[in-house]
């Protein structure tokens, strides 16, 4: 999605401000592009549509000043996206500009630059991009809702001309969390992969694209992996570094047809980065994390978990006990009702006594200690 914010951020401009205070702006969506070079009373104001960002110059206002007011308060009423004005012959807005500028939330901006096509241009060629990666963005939510193999292949095909037996993948976050520095870490990126593609004989294909504020890298091979962990993982893992500070997450390599999987595993990868303030991270190294993202976005394994805690958190509204606190505790600590019991600052007579009323609570009358804490382990687990 293409804002106001990231037009005012474009290097064609040689300064851009608001006209007027108007909260929201720089979030507002731009869908498209617009001028303006003729006067309201032409009538041809509907051709200006919701969500265009619109351009002028106000020239036809320099002997008639009111005209220049009448053209914004027109624009403002049809919701554009902004207007950005050269202030040639307006060199400020009045009140009843800003009055309206305000209530609709529609930005009016000043701004300087020789070339005003220039600035159109750059903004159309960002529009044109940013409607390729929705598409993109949309075919791999589909993989993502997909199991079916052959889909997941065709569909990878399409983003990406891949036809390769397998597939990894690449889940990448710039250090600085802004449009232009992500689009500046996609062409290094896709330099880096191109480069790894070229030692590595078995690469058929490498290709980087975004992903609602991501960057997803991928390499296809031709050949069915080999091992569990491809030998080549450790010098992709190297080669992404290279590409400046970033943060990343890298899938196992995996069959084409599962190549669902294979985003699913590098983004989990990367929520692990993200967290523990590492630069990389594998799938194939995650242990715990990796089964906790599996239970996350599994629909049934989440629901049977869920019941379970939300048994122990009724009870506990009603009885105003600790037993959901208490288990949670005894899962983390592997079924150790000292370490529990200190996690907890409580005495370990009174964790067991609160182990005996889980067990009622969740009808286990009959199992061990032992037994509760693998299945609680499976209950905190998401």
């Amino acid at each position: 999605m293409i804002t106001v914010g990231d037009v005012m951020n474009m290097r064609a401009f040689d300064s851009i401000w608001l006209a007027a205070p108007c909260e929201g702006a720089a979030a507002r969506e731009v869908t498209g592009v617009g001028t303006l070079d003729h006067e309201p009373f032409t009538g041809h104001y509907d051709l200006f549509s919701a969500g265009e960002f619109i351009f002028t110059t106000l020239g036809f206002a320099a002997m008639h000043p009111d005209l220049a007011e009448q053209a914004l308060l027109e624009l403002i009423e049809r919701d554009v996206a902004a207007i950005a004005v050269k202030p040639v012959v307006l060199k400020a807005v009045g009140e009843r500009v800003a009055a309206a500028s305000a209530a609709r939330g529609v930005p009016v901006l000043f701004y300087e630059g020789r070339y005003m096509e220039r600035v159109i241009a750059d903004l159309m060629n960002a529009l044109d991009d940013d409607a390729a990666e929705w598409e993109r963005t949309s075919l791999i939510d589909s993989i993502l809702a997909s199991s079916d193999e052959q889909a997941v292949r065709a569909t990878f095909f399409t983003i990406a001309g891949v036809t390769g037996a397998t597939i990894q993948c690449m889940a990448v976050r710039a250090v600085t969390d802004d449009d232009a520095s992500l689009r500046a870490l996609q062409r290094v990126l896709e330099g880096v992969l191109t480069s790894y593609g070229e030692r590595w004989d078995d690469v058929e294909r490498t290709f980087v694209c975004r992903y609602r504020g991501t960057l997803l890298g991928f390499v296809s091979f031709k050949r069915p992996p080999l091992k569990a962990i491809a030998i080549s993982d450790a010098d992709l893992e190297k080669c992404v570094a290279t590409a400046g500070p970033l943060v990343c997450g890298i899938s196992q390599e995996v069959s084409l047809g599962e190549g669902d999987l294979a985003v699913r595993q590098a983004m989990a990868a990367l929520t692990t980065a993200l967290k523990e303030g590492r630069e990389t991270v594998r799938w194939t190294t995650l242990r715990f994390d990796a089964f906790r993202a599996a239970a996350r976005s599994d629909r049934l394994y989440a629901r049977s978990a869920d019941l379970l805690r939300s048994l122990l958190f009724d009870y506990d509204a009603e009885n105003d006990a600790e037993l959901a606190r208490t288990a949670e505790a005894f899962a983390a600590n592997y079924g150790e009702v000292r370490a529990t019991a200190d996690v907890l600052f409580q005495h370990p007579n009174t964790v067991r006594y609160r182990l005996k009323k889980i067990k009622d609570v969740l009808a286990m009358e009959s199992a061990s200690d032992r037994e509760l804490a693998a299945l609680l382990t499976l209950v905190y687990l998401p």
